[in-house]
């Protein structure tokens, strides 16, 4: 493979990825309620699975680009922080795996056994294993959301102390990160505020593809 084909890569993982994600966010239906009401709206979503098989590769593809971003910054002043932000990034979205996976595959087949057991003792069990189960999926999401907070923050110091990037670029990601640590420090993770923690981050990663790529696609 050509070195420039072998620069793209990355940027193109990290592009792929952070649109699978932000997708899969805008199609997620809005869980509300007790868990009985929770376990319905599952059930009732066709493309259950589909989203969160989206987010699961999403994290993989954002996570490989990341890298790509680390060894870009090697060997210069932003590097220390850009490897310790690939190391709590992957942190983060091992974190966040667990909450997806549970939800695809233990979330999804307790909504297929609460409809058909409904009304009936398997519901009840089904509502059961889903309310004892949440709390530690809502941690885990709390957790992944500062994780990727204090990531992102890394990240954008490391590109903000290399001189290889725009310095806006670096600075849109100490202040993403910022803002994400402070929504999973002072909202709860069963809120919105808190879900929202992640939003900041991915949004970065983004603009960040497209800026390597738009840089890629100007060098001879």
């Amino acid at each position: 493979m050509p070195p420039a084909q072998r620069l793209q890569i990355y940027p193109l993982c990290l592009l792929t990825g952070t649109v699978l994600i932000i997708v899969a966010a805008v199609l997620h239906p809005d869980l509300a309620g007790d868990g009985a009401d929770q376990l319905g709206t599952i059930a009732l979503s066709d493309a259950w699975r589909a989203i969160h098989w989206a987010f699961l590769f999403g994290f993989v593809l954002s996570l490989t680009g990341l890298a790509g971003i680390v060894s870009r910054l090697a060997g210069t002043a932003g590097g220390a922080a850009a490897r310790g932000g690939i190391i709590v990034g992957a942190f983060a979205y091992g974190a966040w795996m667990l909450i997806l996976s549970f939800m695809v595959g233990a979330g999804w087949t307790l909504a297929r056994s609460y409809v058909a057991g409904a009304p009936g003792m398997t519901a009840t069990y089904a509502v059961f294993v889903y309310d004892m189960m949440r709390p530690f999926t809502l941690a885990a999401q709390r957790t992944a959301a500062f994780a990727l907070g204090i990531s992102t923050y890394l990240l954008g110091w490391g590109t903000l102390r290399a001189p290889l990037e725009p310095r806006w670029l670096g600075w849109s990601g100490v202040a993403s990160g910022l803002v994400a640590i402070a929504l999973a420090l002072l909202f709860g993770e069963a809120t919105k505020a808190d879900q929202a923690a992640f939003a900041p981050p991915v949004l970065w990663q983004f603009v960040t593809a497209v800026v390597l790529l738009a840089e890629r696609s100007r060098a001879p």
